[in-house]
């Protein structure tokens, strides 16, 4: 069943929701989902691997950081069309407030030239995503990911 939600101005329908519970085991159930998702909506590949990247970013780093071990809280993902070429996914989560968008630019290294740890999948978010909001609700967070693509099409009957 589909609904209305606002994104800024823009109106949009939702086409496809997924619950996931917020166990790790969970994200082979968000990679099958976008799969199905570009296929219907022929999404190039590039753009195919943008969404999953970010999606599954989001999603572990919600169960990783933002959740206790063994809780299991569900993390809820609604996928919207807002026009032509505009694809927008809606990540819902119960976790402690954060939002990415105010997270700090981490470093690639650390002072002794290592790889440095923590922060690549904000860095990830913010390389691939072609928008970003993220509001806090009353149970969590609400993080809103948009992408265009000129080769995303609707799905014939």
């Amino acid at each position: 069943m589909a609904m209305d939600t606002d994104y800024g101005r823009v109106r949009s329908e939702v086409i496809d929701r997924i619950v996931l519970r917020g166990t790790l085991s969970e994200t082979s159930r968000l990679s099958e989902w976008v799969q199905r998702l570009a296929a219907r909506y022929c999404v190039d590949d590039q753009l195919h691997f943008a969404m999953h990247l970010c999606l599954e970013e989001v999603v572990s780093n919600i169960i990783r950081h933002g959740y206790a071990p063994d809780t299991a809280q569900p993390v809820t993902i609604e996928f919207s069309r807002l026009g032509e070429g505009q694809l927008l996914f809606t990540i819902e989560d119960f976790a402690p407030p954060f939002n990415p968008l105010l997270a700090p630019e981490m470093p690639l290294v650390d002072t002794s030239g290592e790889p440095a740890i923590g922060g690549r999948g904000i860095r990830l978010l913010r390389a691939f995503a072609h928008t970003l909001e993220h509001e806090r609700t009353a149970a969590g967070n609400r993080l809103r990911i948009g992408f265009t693509g000129p080769r995303i099409q609707v799905p014939q009957p």
